[in-house]
């Protein structure tokens, strides 16, 4: 399937800019018009605006060269293809089009064969343009979630979590930082095979996200472990939260080609008091992980705190 572009014409010549809008539309491209500079940089500012622009030199409002520096201005992912339309075909004019950010020109009266190669062009362009920033987006996906679970991977997570604590400061917020990880999670990969194990990271990933709110965080840190990080008013509350989501674990039924697999966690977690003297990510991240030994060693499926580990 050809990719396809949304061209605007700009042109205050009513009679020029529907010639051109016929013959696009000839062409299998979609069109809209503008008749001033002013209307035509409304049509830019769109939230899903055209993509191949075909600017006339002389507008009133702006001109073609002014809307070139101003949309040139725009921080965009998808910037547009410029084309100036102009009768002015010295090579100093063009060198000024081109410099002040057209990508290509042609020439008034049309060449209707010049145009359409000239249109072919600009959508080639933006074709290639458009897998690039989609390859671009992917990998910054995969840098930053891991594949499995669709969570947040270790390094993505840190540096949020340096963000949260920095707010937290200025915002004299209270949060709960906890790591937690599955029980006996080798066994079921022994016993059930390591697809069923991954089944299994897949729905918890899910299961916890539907227990903590959009704003809260949640990553997948390595192997069967995860961290949570979110705002609450005390320790207590803290302590409440990370029950609810222990018990809905140990509720939840896990399955994996028709099997029920029963899967209990083990949760760490550490009552964070942002100060002036706040503390690295990094010494939380230690405090919570005692933690957890603890109910590793108290028998599993237990939340432990960092102050009852002392």
């Amino acid at each position: 399937m050809a990719f396809s572009v949304r061209a605007l014409i700009a042109d205050d010549d009513k009679a020029s800019a529907k010639l051109v809008e016929v013959l696009l539309q000839k062409w299998g491209i979609e069109a809209v018009v503008a008749h001033d500079g002013l209307e035509a940089l409304e049509q830019v500012m769109q939230p899903e605006p055209p993509s191949l622009l075909i600017l006339d030199w002389e507008m009133p409002g702006y001109s073609g060269i002014e809307l070139c520096q101003k949309i040139r201005q725009i921080d965009m992912a998808n910037p547009p293809y410029i084309i100036i339309c102009t009768a002015r075909d010295s090579a100093e004019h063009i060198a000024e089009g081109l410099n002040q950010g057209a990508n290509d020109f042609v020439t008034k009266p049309f060449n209707t064969q010049v145009l359409r190669a000239r249109m072919e062009v600009g959508r080639r362009t933006l074709e290639l343009q458009a897998r690039l920033v989609d390859a671009m987006t992917r990998l910054d996906h995969l840098a930053s979630y891991d594949e499995l679970t669709g969570l947040l991977n270790r390094r993505a997570l840190f540096e949020r979590l340096h963000e949260d604590f920095s707010r937290a400061v200025r915002t004299e917020s209270r949060l709960c930082f906890s790591v937690c990880d599955i029980d006996w999670f080798k066994r079921i990969n022994d016993k059930y095979g390591h697809p069923a194990g991954d089944a299994i990271l897949r729905q918890l990933g899910e299961l916890l996200s539907q227990q903590l709110r959009p704003y809260d965080r949640i990553g997948r840190i390595g192997g069967e472990e995860f961290l949570l990080l979110f705002s609450v008013k005390d320790a207590g509350r803290a302590h409440k939260v990370l029950e609810r989501i222990r018990v809905e674990i140990e509720r939840f039924r896990f399955e994996f080609e028709g099997r029920v697999i029963p899967v209990t966690m083990s949760f760490g977690a550490t009552f964070v008091i942002p100060d002036e003297r706040v503390e690295r990510v990094e010494d939380y991240f230690s405090h919570a992980d005692q933690a957890l030994y603890q109910s590793k060693e108290k028998g599993r499926n237990l939340v432990t705190f960092f102050d009852n580990c002392v």
